[in-house]
This record gives structure tokens, C-alpha cells and sequence, in this order.
């Protein structure tokens, strides 16, 4: 399926969506980080997104190699997110007309992908979300959808928030705005964790939120400046549909973000 124009967030935000038209917002989201993305490949031939819903009765299965990488007491739930989570793989292999291939699991957990291609996986139920990015290029890239809902079940802005974020966030719609923070941030260490293949604390990133564009400012912060350094500036694109949050980061190592002078942090 072809990348749709970028779209309105106000309007987005005020419909209905089933399957289809949440993947359409998250599309345009995405289409419009690589629009972004200096050095990144055309969405049109080289990215896939494909979304899937738990409540899809298909036969979801798991090569060998996947189910192995499994943790030794994974209940029924972590299984059928894992298979499901490779379906959506499948499926966005298949849009861009690419055969299937098993995709492993790392020491914590994250995806290992082959040669040429990039990729990040979401879960959150019902949704199933997996970007794929057929890329000859070091990119990084980090998706994650949070249901606003959820979030608001136990205040954790002490967990993931730096005290300047906490201030954004207590300025404004306070479970909305912490799961903006929290999604951005699961992006953000899904993007980083492939070059530094270690735990990122919430507290270690920063966000400045940019209103003109809908996304936070990366920034590194308790001693970590230096670390990430040659990472170059980058962005979090933040979209609400309904009751989730959507965020998408893409970026080239090494290059720094949009230079729009619009683009200015803001606490508000």
C-alpha cells in the first residue's frame, strides 16, 4: 500500500478509525519523518507499515528461530504478541515484495534484522504495529504507540520525566501529555539501543517540545552528552489518534535535524 500525503493532526485526531484508518494517520506520520530524514530512502519503494489487530483470527506462526529466542516461562500473552508482532513483518515484507524471512530475538529482546534491511516493531493492544525499511544505509529508526488510557492508570512522571519535562507536562493535559513523553522516549531508545546495545535510562533523554511541527527535540542529559555525541540532533514526530499516542523517529546518525527556523523548543 503506497504512503498517503501527510495529513492535518487536529483533524486526525477528531475521527474514528478502524484498522484502516488508523494505519492511514500512522502512515502519513511516518511519511512525513522520512520527508524529514536528510539521506533516507523514498517511503514510496523502500517502507512498508503494516498494522494488525489481536482480533484478527489468523493463524499467526513463529519460525523455529523466533520461538527460540523466546524467555523459558513466556506465558500464552507473550507468545501471540511475539507472533503477531512477526506477522505484521510478514505483511509489510509482502507490500514491498520481499519473501518472507524469520526475524530473531537479541539479548534484550529487540529484533535482529538481515542485511539490508531496518526495522521497529509496537505493540499495544488490540494494535500491532511494524515498520520496515529496505535500507543500504545506517539508519535509526524507532516506532511506539501508547494508549493514553492506560498510562493514566499510575502516575509515572517521576520514572520517565527530567523536571523539565515534568513542568511541560504539568502545564498542560497531564495524561496526554505523559504518554506523549513515555512514547517518545520507548521510540528513542528503540532508535538508539542497535549502536549503543545498551539499557537507556528514561532519565538519561530530554524532550523539548517543538509545536509548529508535533515532536520533541532529542537531547541527552546526565553525563551521557558525550556518549551520543556523534549521534547528531535528531526529532520525535508525536501524533494522537483517539485514545493512543503515536510516535516516530528516523534519523541518520551523524546528521542533525530539520533547520526549519520555526522549529523552536517550547515548555508549553
Amino acid at each position: 500500500m503506497p504512503f498517503i500525503s501527510v495529513t492535518d493532526s487536529c483533524a486526525c485526531a477528531t475521527q474514528q478509525p478502524g484498522v484502516r484508518g488508523i494505519e492511514d494517520i500512522l502512515r502519513a506520520t511516518v511519511a512525513e519523518a522520512f520527508k524529514r530524514c536528510q539521506g533516507a530512502p523514498r517511503p514510496s519503494r523502500n517502507v512498508s507499515l503494516a498494522v494488525l489487530s489481536s482480533q484478527d483470527q489468523q493463524d499467526h506462526f513463529l519460525y523455529p528461530e523466533e520461538e527460540n529466542g523466546l524467555p523459558a516461562r513466556s506465558g500464552a500473552k507473550k507468545k501471540s504478541d511475539l507472533a503477531l508482532g512477526r506477522a505484521a513483518v510478514r505483511r509489510a515484507l509482502q507490500d514491498l515484495g520481499e519473501a518472507p524471512f524469520p526475524v530473531a530475538r537479541g539479548e534484550h529482546g529487540e529484533p535482529i534484522w538481515p542485511a539490508g534491511f531496518i526495522g521497529s516493531i509496537t505493540h499495544c493492544r488490540p494494535w500491532t504495529v511494524a515498520l520496515l525499511i529496505r535500507a543500504g544505509k545506517r539508519l535509526a529508526i524507532g516506532i511506539d504507540l501508547e494508549s493514553v488510557e492506560r498510562v493514566a492508570m499510575v502516575d509515572i512522571s517521576s520514572i520517565i520525566c527530567t523536571p523539565a519535562e515534568r513542568e511541560w507536562v504539568r502545564g498542560g493535559n497531564l495524561h496526554e501529555y505523559l504518554t506523549m513523553i513515555f512514547s517518545a522516549k520507548e521510540a528513542v531508545y528503540k532508535a538508539l539501543h542497535p549502536y549503543c546495545r545498551r539499557y537507556i535510562d528514561f532519565k538519561e533523554v530530554e524532550l523539548s517540545w517543538l509545536p509548529q511541527s508535533q515532536s520533541f527535540r532529542v537531547g541527552f542529559v546526565g553525563g551521557q552528552e558525550a556518549e551520543f555525541a556523534g549521534f547528531g540532533e535528531c526529532v520525535v514526530l508525536s501524533r494522537r489518534v483517539n485514545e493512543l499516542v503515536f510516535s516516530c523517529l528516523v534519523h541518520q546518525p551523524g546528521t542533525n535535524a530539520s533547520t526549519d527556523p520555526g522549529l523552536s523548543p517550547t515548555r508549553h
